[in-house]
C-alpha cells in the first residue's frame, strides 16, 4: 500500500461533513497501518494494529471492517477446516457489531456490505452455498444502494465492479434467477468501476488494482501485457507483499511465462511473519511439472499436502504427483498416488473434477500426448511441438486423435501460427463429433479468439457460442463463462 497521504485526512472530513455530524467512523493512520499488513498476509501485525485502532475508537466500522481482513483472508489462503466455525463466528460477531452503530456515515454502510460479502466467500468456499448466495445478494444491494447515495465514494467501486463483471459473465440460461433475486451484471460498468477504484487514489487503490489487473485478462486475453505489467509493477513497489506475489504468480502461470511465475515463488517473502500459504507450493509444483523438472514437482506437491487442511486441490495434488512419478519412470509410486485420487478430498473446483473424471475414465495415458501437453501448459512450445511430432496416431483410437489434433493447434497457436493453428482446431471439433470431449468446446473458443483478433466478430461470435453449446465436459462452467466475457467484448 502506498504510505500515510494528507488524502485520506481530507477524504475522512469530506466524508464525515456529508453524513451524521457525530459519525465517529474514519478512515485513520492506524486503519491503514492494519490494512497494508492485512494485504501482505502478515495477519498478526496488522491484528496488532487492528486492535490499537479499536481500542481508542471501538465504534469506528472503517477499522471494523479491515479487522475482518485478518480472518477472511485467513480462512480463503489456508482453507483450514478446523478453524472455519470460529474465524466464521468472529466475522458474524463483526457484522453485528457494526449493524449496531448509531452511525450513520457511508463507512458504516460500506463496512455492512465488504463484511456480509467476505462472509459469504466464506461460506462458498467451504460448501454453505445457500447461506453464501444471500450474503452476496444482501451486500450487493448494499454496494447498489451507497452508488446511488453516494455516487463519489471511490471503495465502493471495488468490490461492486468485480460483481458486476462476475454477475455479466453468467451464462444466459442463469440470467432467470439472477433477475428474481434482484441482481444484475453489466461488463462494462464493472470494468469501469474497478477502473475507477484502481487509479483514482483511494484507501483500497492497490487491492482495486490488482483485481483490476486480473479481471481485464480475464474479460479479454489481449489485455495480458497490460495485466501482466500492472501486477508485476506491483511486486516491484511491494516486494513484501506475500498476496501481491501470488496474483502476480497465478496470472504468469496462468499466461504460460512458467520461468517468470517461478521466479515470483522463488522470491517470494517466507518468513514467519506472513501467513502460512500452502496453495503456492501446489502452484509452484504445475511450473516445475511444466518444465520438466519432475523431483521438485514432487516435493513442492508433497510439501502442499503436509500443510494443506482443506479439502480442495487434493485430488488435483494427487493426480499431479501421479504424472510426475509417471513421467520420472518410477511406476510403483504413480500407481499409488493414482489409487489415492478417488479417495481424497472433494470434486467443487475443476482441477479436482478433472482428476476424478480422469480415473474414472481408466485411460493409460501416452506418453508423448502428457508431456506435449504438460511443456505447451507451460509455454514451452517448441519443445511441445517436437515431443508430439514423433507421435504416430495413424491407428490411435478416437480420444487419442481428438487430444492429439487439439494439442497441436495450441502448440501452433503459441507459436503465432494462426493459420495452421486454425486448422488444427477446426479438424479438433470434427473429430470430437457428438463425444462430450472437452477438445471440442476449447478448440472453439479458442477460434472465437482468433477470429476476434481478426477482426471477423461474425465468426468469433459462432464459435463462442459454439464453444457454450457443449454439455457435459469437466471444463463447462469456465469455458462458457470466457466465451460469455468474450461475447460481451463485439
Amino acid at each position: 500500500m502506498a504510505q500515510p497521504h494528507p488524502f485520506f485526512l481530507v477524504l475522512s472530513l469530506l466524508l464525515l461533513s456529508s453524513t451524521a455530524l457525530h459519525a465517529v467512523s474514519v478512515y485513520s493512520t492506524t486503519t491503514l497501518q492494519a490494512h497494508r499488513e492485512y494485504l501482505k498476509l502478515k495477519i498478526n501485525t496488522g491484528q496488532h494494529f487492528s486492535k490499537q485502532e479499536l481500542k481508542a475508537n471501538p465504534n469506528n466500522a472503517a477499522a471494523l471492517l479491515v479487522a475482518n481482513y485478518g480472518d477472511f483472508l485467513t480462512l480463503c489462503v489456508q482453507q483450514n477446516v478446523t478453524t472455519y466455525d470460529a474465524l466464521l463466528q468472529n466475522q458474524e460477531n463483526r457484522l453485528s457489531q457494526i449493524e449496531k452503530l448509531k452511525d450513520k456515515s457511508v463507512w458504516k454502510k460500506y463496512a455492512l456490505a465488504e463484511v456480509k460479502m467476505q462472509l459469504g466467500i466464506s461460506k462458498l468456499l467451504f460448501g454453505n452455498k445457500l447461506s453464501a448466495a444471500w450474503d452476496i445478494r444482501k451486500a450487493y444491494l448494499q454496494y447498489i444502494s451507497i452508488s446511488k447515495q453516494h455516487p463519489d465514494f471511490i471503495p465502493n467501486k471495488k468490490t461492486l465492479g468485480m460483481l458486476q463483471v462476475l454477475i455479466g459473465s453468467v451464462p444466459d440460461n442463469y440470467k432467470w434467477f439472477l433477475g428474481i433475486i434482484g441482481m444484475e451484471g453489466s461488463i462494462k460498468s464493472g470494468l469501469t468501476n474497478l477502473k475507477t477504484a484502481a487509479t483514482k487514489e483511494n484507501p483500497f487503490q492497490e487491492e482495486a488494482l490488482a483485481m483490476y489487473a486480473i479481471t481485464l485478462h480475464l474479460v479479454d486475453q489481449k489485455n495480458e501485457q497490460q495485466s501482466m505489467r500492472i501486477l508485476e509493477n506491483l511486486t516491484v513497489r511491494q516486494p513484501d507483499n506475500l498476496l501481491f506475489r501470488f496474483a502476480a504468480m497465478h496470472l504468469l502461470k496462468k499466461t504460460k511465462h512458467s520461468d517468470k511465475a517461478l521466479k515470483q515463488f522463488i522470491s517470494r517473502p517466507a518468513d514467519s511473519q506472513y501467513l502460512s500459504f500452502p496453495y503456492l507450493q501446489h502452484m509452484a509444483a504445475d511450473l516445475y511439472l511444466y518444465r520438466g523438472d519432475f523431483n521438485e514437482s514432487v516435493a513442492h506437491n508433497r510439501a502442499f499436502l503436509q500443510q494443506h487442511k482443506g479439502k480442495h486441490y487434493l485430488k488435483a495434488a494427487h493426480f499431479k504427483l501421479y504424472l510426475a512419478y509417471y513421467l520420472s519412470n518410477h511406476q510403483p509410486q504413480a500407481l499409488w498416488y493414482y489409487n489415492k485420487i478417488s479417495e481424497v478430498g472433494s470434486e467443487e473446483i475443476e482441477e479436482d473434477k478433472y482428476a476424478a473424471k480422469y480415473v474414472l475414465k481408466q485411460d493409460k495415458p501416452v506418453r508423448p500426448i502428457l508431456l506435449a501437453r504438460l511443456q505447451s501448459d507451460g509455454g514451452y512450445y517448441q519443445e511441445a511441438l517436437k515431443t508430439l511430432s514423433a507421435l504416430d496416431t495413424t491407428k490411435a483410437t478416437l480420444p487419442i486423435q481428438a487430444e492429439y489434433t487439439y494439442r497441436m493447434a495450441r502448440i501452433y497457436n503459441g507459436l503465432q501460427d494462426t493459420t495452421q493453428a486454425v486448422k488444427l482446431y477446426r479438424n479438433t471439433i470434427t473429430i470430437c463429433g457428438d463425444s462430450n470431449l472437452y477438445f471440442a468446446p476449447n478448440a472453439a473458443l479458442q477460434l472465437g479468439y482468433i477470429y476476434r483478433e481478426r477482426k471477423k466478430d461474425t465468426l468469433a461470435q459462432t464459435y463462442f457460442k459454439k464453444a457454450m453449446s457443449y454439455k457435459d465436459h469437466e471444463y463447462k462452467n469456465s469455458i462458457d463463462a470466457k466465451a460469455k466475457l468474450a461475447l460481451s467484448t463485439l
